[in-house]
């Protein structure tokens, strides 16, 4: 090991203990780890491809993008990997682009319906969800989104079902080695209240439940941050970062409102101390779908190189 290397990791010790280091839940941390893991905030910055999906650029353009900018860590959409796949691309080429570019594939998002009552439907999810399972490890992966796709709009899902088809999905997780994190939705009827979101994933009663939680969906579904102090910090691997604004009622604001984190007006420097006092050791994931971004960067690069900066001052500014 070099000098320079000694230097830092004895640094990084003394400043902020291994905090900073992003494990998975139940990891161990050995020298080695340490050794690999230790990095200032921006290896703890991810990027969700949903923030530049609206560019419409080709699935490896934008991973190159986000490596070009600085993210180390990205969260990928299931239906670009599909359509990547489908063109002739392989999970062993983008793999190897991966390593080339330093990234980490750290989620994924999809929306494939494993909730709903219908059987058939239910089934037919629980097959797709497999292969997204199967191309997630391929990829190195260990989580991917267990979203309420199908269900988030109604109100005649019951919680007790939920839990056992979570458990359902977990127990199939386990034939692969990645797991789904359960997703809230703050427009929605079901799974929009982070309580309920919580009694679903204490009712699975599996050791790799956990949730997948996000500023702007909190705020939406009418949540208080300061309930974020009952959660296990690390049973999370990951949490969407990003702002809102105050000039549109809560009620009214729609994912597109989303800005990035500093030019709202969500407690950040708040939700992260919340955060780092439950123990979350996890990615910081950048997620937004705001439209006048894209007018204002028609470069995608420039839109994304201002988010990376937005992301890692917000981080500092709270003290991760």
């Amino acid at each position: 090991m070099s000098a320079n290397r000694r230097s830092f990791l004895k640094a990084a010790a003394c400043v902020g203990g291994w905090a900073s280091v992003n494990l998975l839940p139940g990891e161990e941390v050995s020298q080695e780890k340490k050794e690999e893991l230790v990095s200032p905030v921006e290896g703890r910055i991810a990027l969700n491809l949903g923030t530049i999906l609206q560019y419409k650029l080709p699935f490896l353009k934008q991973l190159e993008l986000a490596a070009q900018v600085g993210f180390q860590n990205v969260e990928i959409w299931l239906h670009l990997l599909e359509q990547y796949l489908q063109e002739g691309g392989t999970l062993e080429e983008l793999r190897s682009r991966l390593s080339d570019w330093n990234l980490r594939v750290v989620g994924a998002i999809g929306f494939t319906p494993w909730g709903v009552n219908d059987d058939t439907k239910r089934r037919q999810a629980m097959e797709t969800m497999k292969r997204d399972m199967e191309r997630m490890a391929a990829l190195g992966a260990t989580t991917l989104a267990a979203a309420p796709a199908g269900i988030y709009n109604r109100d005649d899902v019951e919680l007790a079902a939920l839990a056992g088809r979570y458990r359902e999905l977990l127990e199939l997780g386990e034939t692969v080695g990645v797991f789904p994190q359960l997703e809230i939705w703050g427009a929605g009827q079901t799974l929009s209240k982070l309580s309920d979101a919580t009694w679903v994933v204490v009712e699975s009663a599996h050791p790799q439940a956990a949730l997948l939680l996000d500023v702007y969906h909190l705020f939406r579904g009418g949540n208080d941050f300061t309930s974020l102090r009952q959660l296990n910090g690390r049973r999370m691997t990951n949490f969407h970062w990003n702002d809102y604004p105050g000039n549109i009622p809560r009620e009214e604001q729609k994912d597109g409102d989303r800005v990035f984190p500093g030019e709202g007006v969500a407690p950040l420097v708040e939700i992260a101390q919340i955060l780092r006092e439950t123990g979350f050791t996890g990615t910081f994931s950048l997620e937004i779908f705001n439209r006048n971004y894209v007018q204002n960067w028609s470069n995608p690069l420039e839109m994304l190189q201002v988010a990376y900066r937005k992301m890692r001052d917000s981080l500092q500014k709270a003290g991760i």
